[in-house]
């Protein structure tokens, strides 16, 4: 297998600038209870802070030249926006490269939480399908609606459905001689270890324990995931979960960038770099 560069971007979230912006210092305590890391900032409106980062990101991209880049979710603030969406699908237009969209919470759900039928018809005539697989040069690629199981409650049947894709999908991509397979999702299973206790930050156990089972069973290397707006990750059972820091606006100490993953025949490496030092 001939070496390859793909990256990986989470959460570049046109709006969450302003959404966070004008805190005052009880709202701030407040997001830091909830492990929220929010800087004070005078109160703004629209998304031009959020839209610089990621035309940073794709000028950068297109520097580093790599073969393609996933979005692992939360491209918008609102998913009643249309000038977010709008003017996210203008910026990535000037990608040199692919660009493979995973849905997040924000792009999937009207409240930024709990996907409906409209909303989910809503992200695929935006972004297309919310689940998905592809190979490139011999690895597999598995691309995971992770916002299906973290709050399923009016889409069961999808959570379900794709539970049973998810399982097909792999058992093909190894039928079909790939030598590696790769995972793609917003919400990370875990941080730091499979039977950790839920959080807003991960998959809910139940739906947890089937996914981590599942891509175990087909070794599976590594998921890549967003959501936290920091970096972070473990690995349990030899799946390693790798979050990954905003394009937009942190929430932790890790400032606004992107991953950066090289594909070997015998390994895969990645690290984060910010926008600055690219």
């Amino acid at each position: 297998m001939e070496p390859f560069r793909f990256l990986f971007m989470a959460d570049c979230q046109l709006g969450c600038y302003a959404t966070f912006s004008g805190a005052d210092e009880a709202a701030i305590a407040g997001f830091a209870g909830r492990g929220m890391q929010v800087e004070s900032s005078p109160a703004t409106s629209g998304f031009e802070w959020d839209a610089t980062r990621l035309r940073e990101a794709v000028a950068a991209t297109n520097r580093l030249a790599p073969e393609f880049v996933v979005m692992g979710g939360d491209m918008v603030d609102d998913a009643a926006d249309d000038a977010q969406y709008a003017a996210v699908r203008s910026i990535t237009a000037d990608l040199e490269v692919p660009m493979h969209w995973a849905p997040g919470n924000h792009d999937v759900a009207w409240d930024a939480r709990t996907p409906t039928e409209d909303s989910l018809a809503a992200y695929r005539d935006r972004f297309g399908p919310n689940r998905y697989s592809f190979t490139h040069r011999g690895v597999g690629f598995v691309v995971i609606d992770t916002t299906l199981w973290g709050r399923p409650e009016q889409l069961q049947r999808q959570a379900a459905d794709q539970v049973t894709w998810l399982e097909r999908t792999l058992g093909e991509l190894r039928s079909g001689g790939v030598g590696r397979i790769l995972a793609f999702g917003h919400h990370p299973p875990f941080l730091e270890s499979a039977a950790e206790e839920d959080t807003y930050w991960t998959i809910p156990t139940g739906h947890r324990r089937t996914l981590v089972d599942l891509l175990v069973g087909h070794e599976v290397q590594t998921m890549f995931c967003g959501h936290w707006h920091r970096n972070g990750g473990a690995t349990d059972e030899g799946l390693e979960v790798a979050v990954t820091g905003p394009v937009g606006y942190p929430l932790g100490a890790d400032p606004s960038g992107f991953r950066i993953v090289d594909v070997a025949a015998d390994d895969v490496r990645h690290q984060y770099v910010s926008l600055e030092e690219v």
